[in-house]
């Protein structure tokens, strides 16, 4: 294996198919051939926050990890922060197709404009989550009330809300192009297409937590594992031991260790639909 120290990410590791490699977390990663598998420590402060809870994270435009602080947004491994919402707490936020930054503080969708926070319109339910959909289009889903968290929306730039989806349980996680869309939901992983009823794509022995999908590629992490759903519909996972919060940003996927102690970043995960990894899902 390759060991070298680069400008962000402290450890890269050039591993084939079928090669275990020993984090320091204890996690068994089985990654295809090709793949490198970069890790970054987390600074102190995201391992305090992610004690509790894991922190909303996302990749900014540049390739670069961000997570949630209070009222900031905070690059991982720079003591500044990369945006503030003033006194009001920032909930969830996710970059959007147009790189454009949405998040959410309250029952109140806003962005960032050339005065700071701009508040958007209200949310159903307070303490709701925000991904990417379509051009001008974005999920939201979740929050903190029953059953009104078993509800997926979408949102559009001109103002208008479409319910996509009410489920049994609550919504944990949401991926897609708003044409076709992914649900995490209990031990369920669902498909919705515009137009068709509610498919089940499988379902995992833990709870699924986390989704991230592009160009037709889905990853999907549990509480227990993290795995890639190939295009002909074959689950196989690649973490096993702990789980997290999976984001793609160009060729790159970024995992967050559900222990707030560092990220792994995966590239390219084009190997992933070539040379699938060893490990398959239970």
């Amino acid at each position: 294996m390759r060991r070298l120290v680069t400008t962000f990410f402290l450890t890269s590791l050039l591993v084939g198919a079928a090669s275990v490699v020993s984090a320091a977390q204890g996690l068994e990663v089985v990654a295809p051939k090709g793949v490198e598998v970069s890790v970054m420590v987390a600074p102190p402060g995201l391992q305090s926050l992610a004690a509790s809870r894991l922190p909303a994270f996302d990749i900014n435009p540049d390739g670069l990890p961000v997570f949630a602080d209070g009222s900031n947004l905070r690059v991982f491994g720079s003591p500044n922060a990369l945006a503030t919402a003033g006194s009001a707490p920032i909930g969830n936020f996710a970059w959007m197709r147009d790189g454009a930054l949405l998040l959410t503080t309250g029952s109140r969708l806003a962005g960032l404009g050339p005065k700071g926070v701009e508040l958007g319109p209200e949310t159903p339910v307070a303490n709701m989550r925000v991904r990417p959909a379509g051009a001008d289009t974005a999920y939201v889903f979740g929050g903190d009330r029953e059953p009104d968290n078993h509800d997926v929306y979408l949102f559009s730039r001109d103002g208008r809300i479409a319910k996509l989806a009410s489920l049994p349980s609550p919504v944990t996680d949401v991926a897609g192009d708003g044409g076709l869309t992914y649900i995490a939901s209990g031990l369920a992983l669902l498909r919705l297409k515009e137009g068709r009823p509610v498919q089940v794509v499988f379902k995992t022995p833990d709870p699924i937590v986390s989704l991230a999908e592009d160009s037709g590629r889905l990853f999907y992490a549990t509480t227990s594992s993290v795995g890639f759903l190939s295009r002909d519909g074959a689950a196989q996972d690649f973490i096993r031991g702990g789980g997290g919060l999976v984001r793609l940003h160009g060729d790159a996927l970024f995992v967050m260790l559900a222990n707030g102690s560092g990220i792994l970043r995966f590239r390219p995960v084009s190997k992933f639909e070539s040379e699938p990894a060893a490990m398959s899902a239970q």
